[in-house]
């Protein structure tokens, strides 16, 4: 009899298991980084961007040493549009995953610096370094990317405005508006704390302070389109 009862409380744990919900995952994010490496490179002589699959992301660059002759490590950790990186990831999949050549082998063209972009998780790693690319997915990839350091050379240089040469805001903001425009730009979320703090000063001029509520709305708005389902 006491065999019998084993068999069964072992049949029943079985059982309990096999329906119990599996342990969390501990997989590491996925992730994707875009290095850029010209000493000639404006405005950025060397950057890296991480994206991870959750969001977060982290840049970091040594600007050229133009007109605020400044070439301090630039470290900043954002985090990447939903939209943004459900595209990005996607296009890193159409790429099988930078495993392979994409470097566009011409002759004679313009160098533009030394481009790499890897992608790792659990599963696989890709890695792929290019001056320039005919493949569509990485073009697209290297255009966001470079989106992301102009934006990041703006937030630098706003400050830089608002420190030192506030009549010369709202050349900067113009120029920031003609990008936004001309889709130069990538997740202008990432300085908007800069851009509301000139919005919202007294001391500067009004048409600084409009030009940054304008960006800062127009920004809001693509937000919500982004979330509209009419949208997608």
């Amino acid at each position: 009899m006491k065999w019998l009862v084993s068999i069964v409380l072992l049949s029943a744990l079985s059982l309990a298991a096999q329906q119990a919900p599996p342990p969390p995952s501990t997989a590491t994010q996925a992730s994707i980084r875009f290095g850029f490496d010209w000493v000639q490179g404006i405005p950025w002589q060397q950057y890296t961007i991480d994206i991870q699959s959750d969001g977060k992301s982290r840049f970091e660059g040594t600007p050229h040493p133009d007109e605020t002759n400044d070439t301090d490590t630039v470290r900043l950790d954002f985090t990447t549009s939903k939209a943004n990186r459900a595209k990005i990831f996607d296009l890193a999949q159409k790429a099988n995953y930078f495993r392979g050549n994409f470097d566009a082998r011409i002759k004679h063209i313009a160098q533009t610096g030394s481009k790499t972009l890897t992608y790792a998780s659990p599963q696989l790693t890709g890695s792929t370094t290019y001056n320039y690319s005919q493949n569509a997915d990485i073009q697209q990839l290297t255009q966001f990317f470079q989106g992301i350091a102009m934006t990041e050379d703006f937030g630098r240089k706003l400050a830089f405005q608002y420190r030192f040469d506030k009549l010369g805001m709202d050349q900067r903001l113009k120029e920031l508006e003609d990008l936004q425009a001309s889709h130069g730009i990538e997740e202008l979320e990432i300085i908007a704390p800069m851009l509301r703090k000139i919005a919202s000063d007294p001391n500067m001029m009004n048409i600084s302070r409009e030009s940054a509520r304008h960006l800062l709305e127009t920004m809001n708005q693509q937000g919500v389109e982004a979330k509209s389902p009419a949208a997608q």
